[in-house]
Formats: structure tokens, sequence, C-alpha cells
């Protein structure tokens, strides 16, 4: 069975973009009746607070209730148009976090000119091209999200500006003595009798992608004429880009990047190293029978059409640190890189002057505080999943072959 490797998003909005003029933004009055400047605090059951002209500021940095709006109120049109008004509780959740995140963006925007640090314009595109794959209709896929383009962008701008923060403070570095270490460590669950392999591929869909549909509602069912067309047009496709894939000098990598789906697609088709077990029967026939840098034809499998492009090869018994290297430092990575964010934004948090005026006209919850979920970060996913399934160690992720494809929708 062949597996997707989730990513995990950790990212937090951006409403300025970084190299915008530092000036201090103007209130701007909105279409509604104008709110008290400063309105009292709603007694628990008599509704909540009108929203302040100035939700917060920072350094004295004011952030309007028109940004405010721009996602509250994408959030609020995802109960009307559904003919239902926002629960308290949920209109609370969100005023709340929309002015948190607003909040964490100013202060990235202000450490950001202060660090003389811009945001990476090519991971910046990057990022949004691949967020668009397989996605049908984008305004649709933002609406279902209550979000912009803008406030989503600003998402992907406050994920890699923390980024170059950590890389900067040298907090991301994994040394080789740590690779050392968390190799014998791991090196049990990787133990197998069977040959494994180190694969990639680029997985063309058959069909457009499914999106998520109201619920009780189901998509409907698409003739053999359709289902015949698209696996035609996938095939010739497939064709196409087998042609560019063993092209001297081709880049598979970027290949599928560019033209593969599911999240294997952002590590350019990397699945990892699998034994044959692992893999749905037509992939797993064609990969073994593949010779370390050989691409195969385009395989069929009920999930698409692959080309498989084998990277290495490795006999039964304990696999060799330069074939868990990578991963290991990927997973090393990521755990610098979530532990890095939590203690970037409670240090940029202490540093910076917030005056978070909806949270004080909010007040305490009346249902009492909520326990947040306990995360340990050794068990987030990894950049690859583990070879015996029998082993102790991190669970699987989800398969590239079993799970949907990219492309769903969240709040």
């Amino acid at each position: 069975m062949l597996r997707f490797v989730p990513r995990v998003s950790l990212g937090l909005c951006l409403a300025l973009a970084v190299g915008c003029s530092p000036s201090t933004p103007t209130p701007q009055k909105t279409d509604e009746k104008a709110a008290p400047e400063q309105p009292t605090k709603a007694a628990a059951g008599e509704g909540l607070p009108a929203l302040p002209e100035v939700v917060a500021t920072v350094n004295d940095v004011a952030i309007p209730l028109a940004q405010f709006k721009d996602i509250y109120d994408l959030k609020v049109k995802k109960y009307t148009d559904r003919g239902r008004e926002i629960p308290p509780s949920a209109d609370r959740r969100y005023r709340k976090s929309i002015t948190e995140r607003l909040v964490y963006n100013e202060i990235l925007r202000q450490e950001a000119k202060a660090r003389g640090i811009e945001v990476d314009a090519a991971k910046l595109a990057e990022r949004e091209t691949q967020q668009k794959q397989g996605i049908k209709d984008w305004d649709k896929h933002l609406q279902r999200r209550g979000e912009t383009e803008q406030s989503l962008r600003d998402m992907y701008v406050a994920e890699i500006l923390e980024q170059q923060f950590l890389e900067k403070d040298g907090k991301l570095t994994v040394t080789d003595a740590e690779v050392d270490e968390e190799y014998e460590k791991i090196k049990p669950n990787y133990k197998s009798e069977g040959e494994r392999i180190h694969a990639a591929h680029i997985l063309i869909p058959i069909g457009p992608q499914e999106q998520p549909t109201p619920m009780g509602e189901k998509p409907p069912e698409p003739s053999q004429e359709e289902k015949d067309k698209w696996r035609k047009e996938a095939m010739a496709k497939a064709e196409e880009l087998h042609k560019k894939a063993t092209a001297p000098g081709a880049d598979f990598a970027q290949l599928a990047k560019e033209n593969s789906v599911g999240p294997s697609a952002d590590k350019g088709g990397d699945l990892g190293i699998f034994t044959k077990d692992r893999m749905v029967e037509e992939f797993s026939v064609a990969a073994f029978k593949l010779k370390p840098g050989e691409i195969s034809k385009p395989v069929e499998t009920k999930f698409g059409i692959h080309i498989i492009k084998i990277l290495a090869k490795y006999p039964p018994g304990d696999l060799p640190k330069e074939a868990l290297a990578d991963q290991i430092k990927e997973r090393l990575s990521q755990r610098k890189l979530h532990q890095g964010r939590r203690e970037l934004k409670d240090a940029l948090l202490a540093k910076y002057k917030v005056q978070n005026k909806m949270e004080e006209l909010l007040g305490p919850d009346p249902r009492g505080p909520k326990r947040p979920p306990v995360v340990n970060p050794s068990e987030m996913p990894a950049g690859h999943p583990p070879i015996d399934m029998k082993a102790k160690g991190p669970a699987p992720a989800a398969d590239d072959a079993k799970a949907e494809p990219e492309g769903g929708d969240g709040d």
C-alpha cells in the first residue's frame, strides 16, 4: 500500500505583507453603524459586545476594525449562507482567534522590519502554487474556508517568516551527532526480512479531484463516457510526462512538484522506503522490477496513473544509516521547527507591547477555560513512514494510494 505523508501546517496569518509601509494603519469606518469607542462588557447570557473601532494595538500601531472584518464577515457568512445565525460560542471564538491572528501578524511584520528580513518570494510563490494544486474552483474553496486570497497569502508569509527567523538564529540546525543518536534509537524499527526500495512517483489523477460537498449531499455519479474520457486524458498526460522524465538531464523531482498530486508532490514525489507488501499490487509489481535510477512507464491503479522512479534498493536486515539519514534530518528538523515556533511566539508576545481590546471587551469565557490538547512533537508525522508495520515506533501516515488527494477544505 502506497503511502502519502501529510504535512503539518502550523501557519499563522500575517495581515500586513513584509516590505509594506511601516506607517500606522488608519482605522476605517465600516458600512455598519459606528460602534462606541468604549463599549461596555456584556454580561453572560446577554449577547456579545459591539465590535470596537480598533481591535488591538501593537507598539501603538492600530489594527482597525475594517481589517478584522475582512476575515470575520466571511466566517459569519458561512452560517448565514445556510440560513443560520452564528452561535454565540462560535462568534466569541472567531472574534478572539481572528484578533490574535492579526496581533501576531503585526508583531511578525514589525520584527521582520527590525531584523531587516524580507519574506523569501520564491518560497511564497511555491507555497501558493502547491496550495492550489487539485482545487477546481479556488473561489469556492476560499468561501468554504471563510478566508480571502490575501488572508491565505498572509498565512504562508507568516510560516515562511517564522522559519527564516529560526534559521537565522540557528534554531533549526541538525548536527551529525544528533543524526547518529537518532539512528541508534530507530534502527530496530526498520529491520525487515524482505527487500526494500526507496521510490518517488508522479501521480496523475483520473478525472477531477473530489471536492467537499454540503452535509447530506452526494456528488453526482459520472457516466461511463465521462470515465473513459477522463482516463484517456490522464493517460495522455502521463505518457507526455514519461517522455519528459526520461529525457537526458530531466529533473524528476521538479516534474513531480509541478504535476503530481498529494502531499508527496511537495517532496518531489518522494514516497520513502517501503517493502513490497506496503504497496497496491499493480504499483508493487512495476516498482520492484526496476533498478535504481530507472523510471517506469505509466502504471494505472484505482488511485490514478503513476510514473515511478527507483532511487535505491536495500536487502533484508537493518537499513544502513545513509538510507535513513535524510528521514532522520527531516524528523529532527520538524521537531525543532515545531518547538521553535512555540518558543518564538512566546518570546515575541513578551517583547512587544500589545493591547488586545477585543479580548478586554469579551471578558472571560462564561463556559470556563478550555483545556488545550497535549501534542508531543516527536509523534508528529516525519518525512517518511516506518517500514515494518509490526515494529514499534512512530505511527505510519496515510497512504498516497489510499488517501484522497490534497485539496480539501477546513476552517
